[in-house]
């Protein structure tokens, strides 16, 4: 995790939406660049037909919106790395994601300068090639962040606060990951079920006692098992 400076965590708070929304920003923004990239592909293998040649212009701009997407995608998305403690494994991941992506966006830089002079912007074969494998990255990198999401829960499990905040997030300390954070243990006799599917014992036990007691100024009992669900 890189500190920095109060103003500047400041901005990177902001980019990251704290205390506007309860997700990242950037998970909620990161396929606007990739549907205008992956649509102009597309627009421009059309235009290769004569009758939908005039096609390669909406490729031109599809592909330019997705270079100014990108912008405020990177932005919000380097505001996310720079929380992920440097010693744990989504870190490289999400290393790599990035990477991956900033190498999409110098393939589309490159399909855009050097259409931009360029009758109806038509694509040469550089041009498709270069939109092959800014796809191919694309995938790369969809393929990393869904590493990041899924196996390592950055960007899932936080609710109104970064990763700092352990116990709503996967992304911390080895250990946080390896060792599960509620007792899932088989119930043994007397035990609630509650402590079965995974509530911590010690709120088990709180319940319990708080029920038995108020059950017991009524005169009334309950079954072995707790509070149960």
């Amino acid at each position: 995790m890189i500190r920095l400076p109060s103003s500047l965590n400041t901005v990177k708070n902001l980019l990251q939406g704290k205390g506007m929304m309860s997700h990242p920003i950037h998970v909620a923004i990161n396929h606007v660049p990739l549907g205008f990239w992956e649509a102009s592909v597309i627009f421009d293998l059309m235009s290769r037909q004569r009758k939908w040649r005039k096609l390669s212009e909406a490729g031109y701009y599809l592909n330019l919106f997705g270079v100014v997407s990108a912008v405020p995608t990177a932005l919000t998305g380097a505001a996310e790395w720079l929380d992920i403690p440097q010693d744990h494994p989504a870190w490289k991941v999400a290393t790599a994601h990035a990477v991956a992506n900033d190498v999409a966006l110098v393939l589309s830089l490159y399909n855009w300068w050097t259409r931009r002079d360029r009758r109806n912007y038509e694509p040469d074969q550089s041009n498709l090639i270069a939109s092959g494998a800014m796809v191919a990255v694309l995938g790369l990198s969809g393929y990393l962040g869904g590493v990041l999401a899924h196996e390592y829960g950055y960007g899932t499990h936080r609710q109104g606060s970064s990763i700092e905040k352990q116990s709503e997030s996967l992304v911390g300390p080895e250990d946080q990951i390896t060792q599960p954070k509620t007792l899932m243990s088989p119930s043994p006799e007397g035990r609630s079920l509650d402590s079965w599917a995974g509530v911590q014992s010690e709120q088990v036990q709180e319940r319990d006692a708080a029920v038995d007691e108020t059950l017991g100024a009524h005169g009334e009992s309950r079954e072995v098992g707790g509070t149960g669900i």
